[in-house]
């Protein structure tokens, strides 16, 4: 998670902040279900017990999309989003978007050594997959001056560091695995995955601290983990129905591949 400083809700920030206190109520009503609820039959316990939770597991995917949606209108809209021209989310995603394919593209093409040779890592000689990663983690961010870059942040170190549970430490494994990618529709998905991830933690850093204040430690876990559950389930709906296919990320059409992906994961909340 990032360390940028919160900023306090201002007027704007309202309609999501009581969409993510009503997660909240929804996770703390659930899990209240079995101390306030204690029918002495049974089978009616489980009837009654059933039927609230299915309630309130309504009510609380209700408040988690009523924030998405609302974090989306707050930023100008999907394509003001997708493009980086919101002023409050998706520059910092967007740029960090385009350093990862740039570079599995430079690795696809050149080798893994010139490709980070050309972003400032030289000499491989003796060098682990897990410290080129950490290089390329820092390469791919920003400075954590705010929330749109902490948030980017963030997402490229949960994206990456999941890269590196698939490669061994020899430095081919990971060339092999970044060609792969790009020689196939995997590059696409884990740009798929970054921006929803991106999405969860814009929203876990703007809002996790107020809310742990309101809700305690307990309540405020479970709840993000109920928004990023619901982002990670559109993400992996978006991946089966979506046509992908091989990409060309080298100019253009590499660029409009990634705003279209955003957008996407964007459109997927509006």
């Amino acid at each position: 998670m990032g360390t940028t400083q919160r900023i306090n809700n201002g007027p704007n920030w309202g309609g999501i902040s009581n969409s993510v206190t009503g997660v909240a109520n929804a996770v703390n009503d659930l899990s209240a279900l079995d101390i306030v609820d204690k029918p002495v039959d049974d089978k009616v316990k489980i009837d009654i017990l059933s039927k609230k939770e299915k309630k309130l597991e309504k009510r609380k995917s209700e408040h988690v999309i009523a924030a998405l949606d609302r974090l989306v209108k707050i930023g100008g809209g999907s394509k003001s989003i997708s493009t980086g021209r919101s002023n409050v989310i998706g520059k910092s995603g967007l740029k960090s978007s385009k350093k990862i394919a740039s570079f599995f593209l430079g690795v696809n093409n050149f080798g893994i050594d010139k490709a980070l040779e050309q972003i400032g890592f030289s000499n491989l000689d003796g060098k682990t997959t897990k410290e080129i990663i950490n290089y390329l983690i820092d390469y791919f961010g920003d400075e954590a001056i705010g929330m749109d870059e902490a948030a980017a942040n963030s997402a490229i170190y949960e994206v990456m560091k999941e890269l590196e549970n698939q490669v061994d430490d020899d430095v081919d494994s990971l060339e092999n695995i970044m060609k792969a990618y790009v020689d196939s529709t995997k590059l696409s998905e884990f740009l798929c995955v970054f921006f929803g991830k991106y999405i969860y933690e814009y929203l876990w850093e703007r809002f996790e601290e107020k809310l742990k204040q309101k809700k305690g430690i307990d309540i405020t876990k479970e709840t993000f983990k109920s928004i990023e559950n619901e982002i990670k389930s559109r993400v992996q709906l978006l991946n089966s129905n979506r046509k992908l296919s091989k990409i060309d990320w080298n100019g253009n059409e590499g660029k409009e591949e990634i705003e279209k992906i955003f957008e996407a994961i964007i459109k997927i909340e509006e």
